[in-house]
């Protein structure tokens, strides 16, 4: 898939789910604004893609996701309750996350 289409379908969408091979491309096109360790599913991160911003991360089921932010903030906020989550998930809280939401 063209890097320009799966954001386009990520601006029209909750998220889009793109392939590794698709990810690379992706990564090379965008500007990585921020990059995080989860230390449990790869790493998340917010690109910026023709002045538009998205997060990407990987799920527990190994499928790619790339989703659009409305703002930095939101960018942030969503990588924190990411990172808190993967942090919670260490200590065996047992908890899930909806990465389809």
């Amino acid at each position: 898939m063209e890097v320009k289409e799966i954001f386009n379908k990520a601006l029209n969408s909750n998220f889009v789910i793109i392939e590794e091979d698709d990810l690379k491309s992706v990564l090379e096109k965008s500007e990585i604004i921020r990059e995080e360790d989860t230390h449990l599913s790869d790493f998340i991160r917010v690109l910026k893609y023709e002045d538009k911003l998205f997060a990407q991360e990987t799920t527990f089921k190994k499928e790619i996701l790339i989703r659009k932010m409305d703002s930095m903030k939101d960018a942030d906020l969503f990588v924190q309750d990411r990172l808190d989550y993967y942090e919670r998930k260490w200590d065996g809280c047992g908890c899930k996350i909806d990465y389809y939401e």
